[in-house]
């Protein structure tokens, strides 16, 4: 690789969607982090999972503007299998808090694009 070639950044971001508060966002980063295979890859260090500011703008969404970043650190899954483990996880994390809470987040899982954004 020579100087200015740029790596691509391989990984998911995770938006909640109306209804959803920053104690959700918070209590859905740690349901992944607890949950496998994604608990192997960060204990691994091959998976890292940051909050941040949303990338969407006030677009005029009610809820938090906070998203869930998972970033592939290495050369150990696929975005394809990184999607379906975070979809997998997000989708029982929503059915249980459907099920103590009420409501629906409404979870959007997209992959990032080559530049991290």
């Amino acid at each position: 690789m020579t100087e200015g070639d740029r790596v691509a950044v391989l990984g998911v971001r995770v938006r909640l969607g109306v209804g959803a508060t920053v104690d959700d966002v918070r209590a859905l980063k740690a349901w992944l982090e607890r949950e496998e295979p994604l608990e192997d890859l960060l204990s691994k260090r091959h998976l890292s999972i940051e909050e941040q500011a949303g990338t969407a703008g006030a677009d005029g969404r009610l809820g938090p503007d906070i998203e869930l970043v998972l970033r592939v650190l290495g050369d150990v899954v696929t975005v394809a299998a990184l999607t379906e483990y975070t979809a997998r996880a997000v989708k029982t994390w929503t059915n249980n808090r459907r099920r103590l809470q009420g409501g629906d987040p409404e979870p959007q899982i997209r992959p990032l694009d080559p530049d991290g954004e």
